[in-house]
């Protein structure tokens, strides 16, 4: 399988050149305060996980599954997890289909076989209560999976795609496509998103070792049923095939198969744009208060991102209008916003939002959810009242949990390796070959 090819032949390079990852304490500036600043990607989280699971079995593409078990309770059993399932389209109510070159389209439930064609023109294809419609045609299946040749590309709204494509219907009559893709071709489509391909290289395997690793804890903690990760910033940005870059995905085959473990156990490893001075603690993302993820790394060397620093203006009517179109309903006309309180690196847990009818308590992200996360850049603001309404000064792009990405570029600059960054942002943390973990139990963290 050419994934495991891939891996045999980097661990034969990084055997003989690999930097140890030792503790590294990196020289930052004095000051620091708590900015922060973002990534050209933004990827903002992923979903928080139970208690720590034990993963009974193997990484690797031989293993025909994996048995997660809580305490003594079987959870389910995985597929192959050389490969990912990344929900391409979640809800929509139509999608544009064409393949280039030879296909094969059989029925998802039992394979049975559709139809092979040496093509597909752009066609519409639409949930219906007898099945999925393309154009005129109807398909009476609930969803069908689509196999281009090796030579063939898939093309989803416009956007390439390696592998293979299902199709599914959803009850509310819209549509599930999951894109079924080797992990090494899925990272290829997620680093050119999530940072710029003219980074330094070590900065760029640096966030490819970090996304791998994201994937497989995404991977083995999933909560959906019909694919492991989105494909949009709530787990990572993916571009498929359209977006690769010769840099990225050179960055990705140089790592292959490398993963950052804490004590041999697999972690989330979060990142974001910039810290903006200081990295946030994990528990602010879930249950995950641990060594790697504890925040609190210094961090100046985001100095040189565009959103360092931001400002943004808000009116009260804004506020008012944002808050009554939200979960929250209305609080009648504002008349103050009061941060009551903040994390240890300053970012703002709780505010509230005086209104003539009621006041509101929020925490920092249901506060930046109100006007969107591009808007409120990061939890790490001050707000001021001005005369018709509030001024944010803040700083960053992102949770800041984890690693800092404009950070790593800056230090890449400087000549620290991949492993070195990872090492400063991820403390106490090892680089790992996945083929060490072949049969071999594997502990999920995600617990305080």
């Amino acid at each position: 399988m050419r994934y495991l090819e891939s891996i045999q032949k980097s661990l034969k390079r990084v055997t003989q050149s690999q930097v140890p990852c030792a503790r590294l304490e990196l020289p930052v500036a004095e000051g620091g305060g708590c900015t922060a600043a973002r990534r050209r990607g933004r990827t903002q989280g992923g979903a928080a996980a139970g208690p720590a699971w034990k993963i009974l079995g193997c990484i690797l593409a031989h293993c025909s599954s994996i048995v997660l078990l809580s305490g003594a309770q079987l959870v389910h059993a995985q597929p192959n997890p050389a490969l990912i399932r990344v929900a391409v389209a979640k809800d929509d109510p139509q999608v544009l289909l064409q393949i280039f070159g030879r296909f094969t389209m059989v029925a998802s439930h039992n394979g049975q076989p559709i139809q092979q064609g040496r093509r597909l023109r752009p066609v519409t294809v639409r949930a219906v209560a007898a099945g999925l419609a393309m154009g005129d045609d109807v398909l009476p299946f609930a969803g069908v999976r689509i196999e281009p040749a090796t030579d063939a590309a898939i093309s989803l709204n416009g956007k390439r795609l390696r592998g293979i494509i299902e199709i599914m219907r959803q009850r509310d009559l819209t549509l599930l496509v999951v894109n079924h893709v080797e992990l090494e071709d899925y990272l290829r489509g997620v680093l050119s998103k999530e940072a710029p391909d003219y980074w330094p290289p070590e900065a760029l395997k640096a966030i490819a070792i970090a996304a791998r690793t994201y994937a497989l804890y995404q991977r083995f903690t999933k909560s959906q049923i019909d694919y492991d990760v989105s494909g949009d910033i709530m787990s990572q940005d993916y571009g498929g095939k359209t977006a690769e870059k010769i840099a990225t995905t050179r960055a990705v085959k140089s790592t292959a198969g490398w993963i950052v473990m804490s004590q041999g156990k697999l972690f989330p490893t979060f990142y974001h744009s910039t810290c903006g001075g200081m990295t946030e603690n994990g528990r602010v993302m879930g249950p995950f208060n641990i060594e790697p993820l504890r925040g609190g790394v210094t961090c100046r060397f985001c100095l040189a991102s565009p959103f360092f620093s931001w400002q943004r203006r808000l009116t009260k009517a804004d506020v008012a209008w944002a808050v009554s179109k939200s979960r929250f309903g209305s609080i009648g006309p504002v008349g103050d916003i009061q941060v009551t309180k903040r994390t240890a690196s300053g970012r703002v847990e709780e505010l509230r939002i005086l209104g003539a009818r009621r006041t509101l308590v929020l925490s920092g992200y249901d506060f930046r959810s109100l006007f969107g996360f591009d808007r409120i850049r990061s939890p790490l603001f001050a707000v001021e009242r001005v005369a018709d309404g509030f001024v944010l000064d803040g700083h960053g792009w992102g949770h800041g949990v984890g690693m800092c990405q404009w950070g790593a570029a800056e230090l890449a600059r400087r000549g620290f390796s991949a492993a070195e960054i990872l090492e400063y942002y991820y403390p106490n943390t090892q680089l790992v070959d996945v083929q060490t973990l072949v049969n071999q139990p594997v502990t999920v963290v995600g617990g305080s």
